[in-house]
């Protein structure tokens, strides 16, 4: 039996982080070769991968000096020859599974046409299988359009939580599905002393504290929703401290609303989140659109407690009472204000324990491992 993982995005984000676990899972697990083709400009995922070999010598990296763009659907059918060239250099390999990395379903998928020309099973691996149109791109309807037949190529997916698996089937996918959680460090992400943090990060230890942490960027994260719900309640504004540690293009513009509404706020550059969970009251994420969030399993993790948009992969671990109407600033308020009433909140401990058991280090490489095993033997053409 053997591997090919295949990554083409030029980025190296979230989803590499777990996919470089997962690998060095899999290699841990059996002898047998794998290969990684990636991008070349991907300079992070390839030194990462190189670092992987030598203490592996059953994988071999291979780069490619092309990368997944927008428009990729479009771009694959415009340019067939892509596709052909890669499909022959799968057959010269004669992997038993190709392992496409996919951010969303346009990311990587020259490997899924490519498996598919070359009569090889192909698995997508995928976090964000929501629509460009959901998302807020630029010509998401058209993109969608073209990346509607994306869904029926992979023999099977491999996503992250219950409601991606139901937005796979929502969009045309018919191959068998497996799920495997994310997992965080929970060595790492523990509770903590909350007035020891404050002091560590110069935050108030009189102040309800409200955080965010992540890309500064409204459209996907929507930093301003919070600055919204807590300026439009005075009761809120005055008892609440809020944080953002991060970085992005909204960066300036967040600064400029929290004086505008003259907020009680710290923004804060990359910090350990190790430290501020522990500092935080509650961490918040109103996002338009997420996959399963590592920042909402650290944090509940260390004991800290989340409130999220009614969506994705909050939706599948949150409570309800923790969770919002998404994209609308007065129910997040709403939720706030009940959360405040109630004094500082804590997780349910079989909240935690779920999260520090199903979705711990250990049981995201079993999983992992275990699946593409069972993948590589069992998958049809």
């Amino acid at each position: 039996m053997s591997l090919l993982f295949y990554d083409d995005s030029p980025v190296f984000g979230g989803h590499e982080v777990m996919t470089l676990l997962g690998v060095a899972a899999v290699l841990s697990a059996s002898p047998n070769p794998v290969r990684f083709i990636a991008a070349a400009a991907n300079s992070q995922l390839c030194e990462q991968l190189a670092a992987l070999a030598s203490d592996h010598p059953q994988l071999t990296l291979e780069t490619v000096d092309y990368s997944s763009s927008k428009l990729e659907a479009l771009r694959n059918l415009a340019n067939p020859f892509r596709i052909q060239t890669l499909a022959r250099r799968l057959s010269q390999l004669r992997p038993s599974l190709v392992v496409a990395i996919q951010g969303n379903i346009e990311h990587s998928s020259l490997a899924l046409h490519a498996a598919r020309r070359a009569g090889i099973p192909s698995a997508s691996y995928i976090p964000v299988p929501h629509s460009n149109a959901a998302m807020g791109a630029r010509l998401g309807a058209l993109r969608d359009l073209f990346a509607s037949r994306l869904f029926q190529l992979p023999a099977s997916f491999i996503t992250i939580t219950d409601e991606m698996a139901k937005l796979l089937r929502g969009r045309g996918a018919t191959a068998p599905i497996h799920i495997v959680y994310n997992g965080v460090d929970t060595a790492r992400f523990q509770p903590g002393d909350a007035l020891s943090a404050c002091r560590q990060l110069a935050l108030p230890p009189d102040k309800i504290r409200l955080g965010m942490i992540g890309r500064i960027e409204f459209r996907q994260k929507q930093q301003h929703l919070l600055i919204q719900a807590v300026a439009a309640d005075p009761a809120l504004a005055a008892s609440c401290h809020l944080v953002f540690a991060g970085d992005g293009p909204d960066c300036e513009t967040l600064r400029g609303l929290i004086a505008h509404h003259h907020l009680s706020a710290t923004v804060l550059p990359w910090c350990d989140p190790a430290i501020l969970y522990q500092a935080l009251d509650a961490l918040i994420i109103p996002s338009r659109y997420e996959g399963l969030p590592l920042v909402m399993l650290e944090a509940l993790a260390s004991g800290t407690a989340v409130l999220g948009s009614d969506r994705d992969g909050m939706k599948d671990v949150l409570p309800p009472a923790w969770r919002f109407r998404p994209n609308d600033p007065a129910a997040l308020a709403a939720t706030l204000a009940s959360l405040v009433h109630q004094g500082r909140p804590t997780p349910d401990p079989a909240l935690v324990t779920r999260v520090r058991s199903a979705m711990s280090l250990p049981s995201f490489r079993q999983s992992f491992a275990t699946t593409i095993r069972t993948l590589a033997t069992h998958s049809p053409a």
